[in-house]
């Protein structure tokens, strides 16, 4: 064979759609397990009978869990040395098979068990899964920062991620509540464990598929590691100076507590005050229809503005329909159903790039520590700001389930609640992403310091402006 020949047989496949796609099925697997989650506290309250005060404590305890093993995991993936897969795929590959038959374990059907039975197989359930979810989703996540170095292919991996939560949420949104709510809209739970056995498939499936069709190309050539010991208390201290890492980190926890927290209490609101449950994934889905739009837009926008100034602007808005949301008089008939979908699908609108793109802040928050450091950790970066993402959502499902207390609810009662409380379910709904949105925007405009010139100039500096995939090999 020629040199010219082999060079070319050796060449990395240049970043394209087949990456993108692949990358999207990443978190479709993720979700397709995760995106049960939003039933836990339905399930456990309503149908295995455990109190709202012992679910909240139960899941607050299990959401501190879940952030320390990030770390944990982060930690792994930078100190070991990459296995034939690859840095992160090798963890995937192993990891999806657990997660595959893990999701059920959350909602194995025991209504009738003592409840110290309940507790444990809550506890040890969600435990099992989490782990292999951790194993799973951290390399994932942490794999957008060497699929490419350029910022606008960080990006669309940003919103091809996204598009693939989306499509597995949406299928679960819609389906989930034609299945598992009867015609008096109580939950029928026995179902929940058939269809995450089902999810848990369709996600192994789809970590399959990805593993098939990514590319692992910014790679640090061994020598620049050579004799150096892994210090991981450095690591984390070297994130917390990362001025970009903390404010990404704190504005994913705002949303991550808005999203978790109202979550269950959407589906109390249509239970209860729109009486109607079997319809709650259908107008989650209209209010998902912004994202749909956008996609073909993020590109050119994130180009012309930089993604912090594109993701926070449009929050204004938001702010402004969630605190509608809450103070006009929204009544439970048709008429306030369709005012209720429109102010969805405007405070959705607002936090439609962030969503896309912050996956692809985060790869930029690596690339600012390195800068910093001089020192490439991106398990560590990404698994620390996972362990605030978790934080948040325990944290949201453990608030919802106390204030929920305050409203009146009562989960013995099932779809049966006052009209009084089911109206102070929808305030609080709107209260909550008022507060959240907020904060949101503050973090996103006054901490977090990455601007598009400053993301130039540090690509720049570290030499992949244009995307620099030396000492990297062959294509497998």
């Amino acid at each position: 064979m020629s040199t010219a020949a082999q060079a070319s047989s050796n060449a990395i496949r240049p970043f394209g759609m087949r990456d993108k796609l692949a990358y999207a099925l990443g978190d479709f697997g993720c979700n397709c397990s995760f995106a049960l989650n939003g039933y836990l506290m339905l399930f456990y309250t309503q149908y295995i009978g455990l109190s709202l005060e012992v679910w909240g404590i139960i899941i607050l305890v299990l959401k501190i869990w879940d952030g320390i093993n990030d770390p944990i995991m982060g930690g792994l993936m930078d100190s070991l040395k990459p296995g034939k897969r690859g840095k992160f795929r090798t963890y995937i590959f192993y990891g999806s098979f657990v997660l595959a038959v893990s999701g059920a374990l959350c909602f194995l059907p025991i209504p009738d068990a003592p409840m110290g039975v309940k507790i444990f197989v809550c506890l040890t359930g969600y435990l099992v899964w989490d782990m292999a979810y951790t194993v799973v989703n951290v390399p994932y996540g942490a794999m957008n920062a060497v699929i490419s170095s350029k910022p606008s292919d960080r990006a669309q991996l940003s919103t091809f991620r996204t598009l693939g939560a989306m499509t597995s949420a949406i299928v679960v949104m819609i389906i989930l509540p034609v299945f598992c709510y009867d015609r008096e809209n109580n939950l029928l739970g026995s179902r929940i464990f058939v269809i995450a056995l089902i999810l848990g498939a369709a996600g192994f499936l789809a970590f399959q598929l990805m593993l098939k069709g990514v590319k692992e190309r910014v790679v640090i050539p061994e020598d620049a590691k050579a004799h150096e010991k892994y210090n991981y208390l450095l690591a984390l201290k070297n994130f917390f100076k990362n001025r970009a890492a903390v404010g990404i980190t704190l504005a994913a926890m705002v949303q991550l507590l808005m999203t978790f927290g109202i979550s269950s209490a959407n589906q109390i609101l249509f239970q209860s005050f729109f009486r109607n449950a079997r319809i709650s994934g259908i107008a989650g889905f209209i209010s998902m229809i912004p994202m749909f739009v956008f996609i073909p837009l993020i590109k050119p926008v994130v180009n012309k503005f930089g993604k912090r100034e594109a993701a926070a602007i449009p929050l204004l808005l938001g702010i402004l329909s969630s605190l509608l949301m809450a103070i006009l008089p929204v009544t439970p008939d048709a008429g306030g159903l369709v005012l209720w979908i429109i102010l969805c699908l405007l405070t959705s609108l607002s936090t439609v790039i962030f969503s896309m793109v912050g996956w692809a802040m985060v790869a930029d928050c690596i690339d600012y520590q390195e800068q910093q450091t001089g020192k490439r950790e991106e398990g560590t970066v990404y698994a620390t700001y996972s362990l605030g993402r978790k934080l948040a959502q325990g944290f949201g499902s453990s608030i919802i389930a106390f204030l929920l207390i305050l409203t009146g609810y009562n989960s013995a009662l099932g779809a049966q609640q006052s009209m009084d409380t089911a109206n102070n379910v929808r305030i609080l709904i709107g209260l909550t992403q008022f507060v959240c949105l907020l904060f949101l925007f503050i973090l996103l405009r006054f901490v977090y310091n990455l601007g598009k010139k400053k993301v130039e100039e540090m690509e720049s500096s570290l030499g992949r402006s244009r995307g620099s995939y030396a000492n990297m090999p062959a294509e497998e």
